[in-house]
């Protein structure tokens, strides 16, 4: 199947520290709940006058990242599938598997460019069934997830979030790799072609994820009732440069929000991005932007530590229903919670979330509802003291010279 277990040597955690306030909020360009998993009640027993009743959502089982019922309520006790899938070059594109995954991340990887690690869990091998059934003859590699490429320092940390989470990627580099834990490396069908790296139906049937708790997954509040308050807007449009620009348009008809993307020619023009195994345009029920710090691990910049975890009232955004909330998002105990401004929890729309995980130099302009990406500040390098000989006895009794100091280093690592 192409396919390989790496242990990956140890892990990335952010070490609690002090937590900024309120006060920093939301920058501008100018100027716990838990979601109860209630178990199937008994139905009466069938008689010819008195069928089986229908089973009410209050008899149902959750799947606790999207709040929507599971059929197959014994694939939630199986760790949940974490896998980086790319978004360069254009050519990736579209993307194949990303409208059945529970939930979908988004983050920058450096150079101007952005990723996606998509989140499945609970029945979604049934979902992808289904899926082929209905569309047989898929194009190229027949990838039911893909094309799958290199991991990330952050995934790490967002997989903090997913218990016993197994993280697929397309290799990592190896300062990146020793910072994974739970790693499935899949290799390319053709060494030749970037996108060749993905998992059919057949391999993604095979993976025997890790048993879990099922309660010890990341619950959401989740609720059909349109929060009070907000403000009206019926898009979003994310910015990382002008190659990788972002739009999430809501559509009334079906009370999602629907994703166009720039075609990375420098244009501007903004394409819709469908899922290549349905044609179908990507949707989103909920975006939730999360301001966060950024941080480079190296000087080229392609190394990049976005800090999520024990932290308490960070600044965000949430979108659903065409409206826009200003909201708090904390990760205290390792499980990420979302508040309104006030500290309460604020209920997600049952279905997909997408997670714009954006740096805390990016700016909102809540007018034209844009968030711009800024990177973060490289690595500076500390120029080591000039280096001078020592005095050395001779044979006269002529001092020995003084050397010219040497030039202050600038390629030299601090240590």
């Amino acid at each position: 199947m192409g396919l390989v277990l790496l242990v990956a040597l140890s892990a990335c955690q952010d070490n609690p520290g002090p937590q900024p306030t309120l006060s920093s909020m939301l920058p501008t360009r100018a100027a716990s709940s838990t979601v109860s998993v209630a178990t199937s009640l008994p139905s009466p027993t069938p008689t010819e006058s008195a069928p089986s009743p229908t089973p009410t959502a209050a008899d149902q089982i959750l799947n606790p990242l999207t709040g929507l019922p599971v059929h197959q309520p014994e694939t939630l006790g199986l760790a949940p599938l974490l896998i980086s899938v790319t978004e360069f070059p254009p050519s990736a594109r579209p993307q194949a598997g990303l409208s059945l995954a529970s939930q979908v991340w988004e983050t920058s990887i450096g150079e101007g460019m952005s990723r996606f690690l998509a989140v499945y869990y609970g029945d979604y091998v049934d979902a992808f069934k289904k899926t082929f059934q209905a569309h047989p003859n898929q194009p190229g590699y027949a990838f039911a997830i893909g094309p799958i490429r290199s991991g990330r320092v952050g995934w790490e940390t967002i997989k903090t979030f997913y218990p016993d989470g197994l993280l697929i990627t397309r290799f990592a580099s190896p300062e990146v790799a020793v910072q994974l834990t739970n790693l499935l490396t899949v290799y390319a069908r053709d060494p030749k072609d970037v996108n060749s790296a993905g998992l059919t139906l057949s391999e993604l049937e095979a993976l025997a994820p890790p048993t879990i708790e099922p309660n010890s997954m990341m619950a959401l509040p989740f609720g059909s009732t349109v929060p009070s308050g907000g403000n009206s807007g019926l898009d979003l449009k994310l910015i990382y440069n002008l190659y990788d620009q972002i739009l999430w348009r809501y559509d009334p008809k079906t009370g999602r929000y629907l994703r166009s993307q720039d075609p990375g020619d420098g244009s501007g023009d903004l394409v819709p991005l469908v899922d290549r195994l349905t044609g179908e345009t990507l949707g989103a029920d909920n975006i939730v932007v999360l301001f966060a710090n950024h941080t480079y691990e190296n000087l080229a910049g392609t190394i990049l530590k976005i800090r999520l975890l024990y932290l308490d009232r960070q600044p965000g955004l949430l979108l659903r229903d065409g409206r826009w909330y200003a909201i708090q998002w904390s990760t205290l105990k390792q499980n990420l919670m979302v508040q309104d401004q006030s500290g309460r929890p604020i209920a997600l729309k049952p279905g997909q979330t997408y997670f714009e995980v954006v740096s805390r130099q990016s700016t909102w302009d809540p007018t034209d509802r844009v968030v711009r990406f800024h990177n973060p500040a490289l690595p500076t390098l500390t120029p080591l003291p000039p280096i001078t000989s020592t005095p050395t006895a001779t044979e006269t009794t002529q001092p020995t010279q003084t050397l010219t100091p040497s030039p202050t280093p600038t390629e030299s690592p601090a240590p």
